[in-house]
């Protein structure tokens, strides 16, 4: 029946079409006045409305140009939107008590453990840095300062004796 339908409505739409001339030819036997052509014919607006119109059916709907398109069903398309929450809520029924209550226990765990690790670090840090401080750079300073007094002990020994009692090189032909 709707198939009928249709096809009435395209003989109807073929026949409208065949018999009423266009804009084109419309346009085509109004050269003649060139005087006025801002002026838009009433007819031609009327003709191109009744046109434009265009019937649709439950099943199909039909295009001027004579194409069917094909109706989507709405219904399909209406998603419910959820939340996150409501999501995570609605996969509470999905698992059982116990294995609810042991992911929770692990989790805990692993957060607990995660905390105390970075606690512990933090502190560890602290006192490796501030033991290297107290202990090992009075060590590095004390070992820079004889480097410091040696060096000057050399060029002391150089300007008294010469270039080769700061070398220490004494040869046995000089005697």
């Amino acid at each position: 029946m709707d198939e009928e339908i249709i096809e009435e409505v395209l003989s109807s739409a073929l026949d409208n079409l065949e018999s009423s001339p266009n804009s084109e030819m419309m346009l085509m036997n109004d050269d003649d006045d060139d005087d006025n052509d801002e002026a838009i014919d009433p007819d031609l607006i009327a003709m191109i409305q009744q046109q434009s119109i265009v019937p649709t059916t439950s099943s199909s709907v039909v295009v001027s140009s004579i194409e069917e398109i094909p109706a989507t069903d709405d219904d399909d398309d209406f998603i419910e939107d959820e939340t996150t929450l409501e999501r995570i809520i609605a996969l509470k029924e999905m698992f059982p008590e116990t294995i609810r209550n042991t992911l929770g226990t692990i989790n805990s765990t692993l957060l607990n453990t995660s905390k105390l690790a970075y606690d512990k670090g933090r502190s560890a840090a602290w006192w490796i840095t501030s033991s290297m401080c107290v202990l090992v750079f009075p060590i590095l300073i004390q070992k820079e300062l004889l480097q410091i007094a040696e060096q000057i002990s050399h060029e002391q020994r150089s300007i008294l004796l010469g270039p080769q009692a700061a070398t220490g090189a004494l040869s046995g032909s000089a005697f």
